[in-house]
């Protein structure tokens, strides 16, 4: 097979153009892949960042309830305590409730007391 010069110099730039283009198509398509999977991860970060900090500043608000609370405990406790505190009176026990039955309990139909069959057969 006998290829003259200027038939090879004419296929050369060809074959150099094509597998340029389709190397360009090739990897333009995986750029494009790469890049949107990019830009989904970066929203995903973005949202992430924000839940961050919202639940940084919750925890920074109930940190500072609950400080608040324990203040209030404390100086509550050390305000009992005080030699100078009024003693406080023990408490009276509460009444025992009283289970007769009344008139009104008579008239109400109450179901009779059954038992379930649980023996096996």
């Amino acid at each position: 097979m006998n290829i003259e010069l200027w038939m090879m110099a004419a296929a050369l730039p060809v074959a150099m153009l094509a597998t340029w283009g389709l190397c360009r198509w090739f990897y333009m398509r995986r750029i494009r892949d790469a890049d949107r999977r990019l830009s989904q991860l970066d929203g995903t970060y973005q949202s992430t960042l924000k839940l961050q900090m919202q639940a940084r500043k919750q925890v920074e608000e109930l940190q500072r309830i609950v400080a608040e609370y324990r203040r209030r405990l404390t100086t509550a406790e050390l305000a009992r305590r005080s030699p100078l505190a009024p003693k406080m009176a023990p408490r009276e026990p509460f009444p025992e409730p009283v289970l007769e039955p009344t008139p009104d309990d008579k008239s109400v139909r109450k179901p009779p007391i059954t038992w379930a069959d649980t023996q096996p057969m």
